[in-house]
Formats: C-alpha cells, structure tokens, sequence
C-alpha cells in the first residue's frame, strides 16, 4: 500500500534499487528491534500516565466529567497520538537491505517523508559495531564508514538486532565485492 511517501510493500522499494537480471542478489534484509519503538514513545507513555492521573483526579474532585473528558482527549491527541504513530511508522517500515552490490538503508518517518539511501558497496570503506545498553538487549549499532574520497562520513544505525551478526554479513559481502572488481576495488584517481 502506498500513502503519501510511505510505502508498506517492501517488495515495491526491492524491485525499485535491486537489479536481480544484472546479477545482483539478496544476501539479508533486517528490521530494527521492537525496543526502539518501546524506547521512542517512553515520553509519551509518561505523559499518557499523568493525564490518565489528571482523569482520576477530575473523577475523585467530581470535575465536569464532559469538560475533564474533551480537555484530557484533546491534550492528548495534541502531546501523544502524533508521536506514536511517527514512532511507529519509523520502528515497522524502516530497514536495511543488504545485496551482493548495495546496502539499501530505508526509512520511512511519517507519511509525508521518505528517504531511502543505496550504498554502493565499492563506496564501504569499513563496517563497525557497538553495544547499547551495555549489552542487555540482543541489538546494538552498526556504523558503516565511507571511504575518505567519498567525504569519509559515518552512517549509524542504532537498535539492530544481532548487530555483530549483521556488521559480519555486511563486512563478508564488501571483501566479497572487492575481490569481484577489477583491480580488488580500489578506486584509482
């Protein structure tokens, strides 16, 4: 289904970046963890409390129940519902896609934005990863470095699951695609 910029099918935005008649492969596409959605509306849970807290109160003081009602309705919709379902569209239709050529990183933030980022992988100078949450969880941070020619920037991905699982899948892929290039995939100047 597609509203707006967000698209839900993956299989539209695979066949968009993925070449499969040139030889390119899906090697492993991964979603972020549950937790960072649950870590994104923490704020709103909180403020969802004290507002039911607030309803409580109106009930015991005997407040005008319709009044209590619209005003804790209205505050809430303002302060929460808008988050949860950013937060939520950003947890459910973000993911990383890996192939034998590319590292597709999608995400999809609301309705009204979509930024989808194909890196080729002759462009993947390292790939990294970190612990969160002093390793509680079973996710972490992979971070992808770019190669200096290319600005040598980092691109972070937190809460994914199996982190050292996927950094290794990502790190074989690269040495793969390298030994595949001419010249083992160093860019000449």
């Amino acid at each position: 289904m597609h509203i707006f910029a967000l698209e839900t099918d993956v299989n539209k935005i695979k066949q968009r970046f993925c070449h499969g008649g040139e030889g390119e492969k899906e090697v492993f596409m991964t979603y972020y963890h549950g937790l960072s959605f649950f870590f994104a509306i923490l704020r709103e849970m909180l403020i969802t409390t004290v507002l039911a807290a607030l309803g409580v109160a109106g009930w015991i003081y005997q407040w005008p129940v319709w009044w209590t009602v619209w005003i804790l309705a209205s505050v809430w919709f303002v302060l929460v519902f808008f988050n949860i379902i950013k937060a939520y569209i950003d947890w459910a239709y973000d993911f990383i896609l890996i192939t034998t050529d590319k590292i597709i990183l999608v995400d999809q933030t609301s309705f009204f934005k979509q930024e989808i980022k194909p890196i080729h992988l002759e462009n993947v100078g390292a790939v990294s990863t970190r612990t969160q949450y002093w390793d509680i969880f079973p996710f972490g941070v992979v971070c992808i470095h770019l190669k200096e020619g290319l600005g040598g920037d980092r691109i972070t991905k937190k809460y994914i699951p199996h982190a050292s699982k996927v950094a290794g899948i990502l790190s074989e892929v690269v040495t793969e695609y390298q030994r595949r290039m001419p010249g083992g995939g160093v860019l000449k100047s």
